[in-house]
């Protein structure tokens, strides 16, 4: 089994990239913004490139979920890879939808 703990929240605001870990999911992106000074609704959020990091234990495999993007450059994933310290052969990348 592994470790707990590489999961959460991220937002690239511009360029300033942000990450919350979180071992459940006690926090949203509106709630979390809140917290950090960012947009929490509105076209100013929604202009904010934010997803989630989160383990399927069923699967083994650890899903990197974004909104706002078709695809993450290479510079933001690499922020989010080693800002969760993921296994780069586990992750599965997948863009996201629904609110969150």
């Amino acid at each position: 089994m592994h470790e707990t703990g590489h999961q959460g929240l991220f937002a690239f605001d511009g360029e300033r990239f942000h990450h919350l870990i979180q071992e459940t999911p006690e926090l949203d992106h509106a709630a979390w913004f809140e917290s950090i000074g960012l947009p929490s609704s509105g076209p100013e959020y929604d202009a904010i490139l934010r997803g989630k990091v989160y383990n399927d234990l069923d699967s083994d495999k650890i899903y990197l979920g974004y909104y706002g993007t078709a695809y993450l450059s290479n510079q933001r994933y690499e922020a989010i890879t080693r800002a969760f310290a993921l296994d780069e052969t586990r992750i599965v990348e997948k863009m996201l939808n629904e609110p969150y």
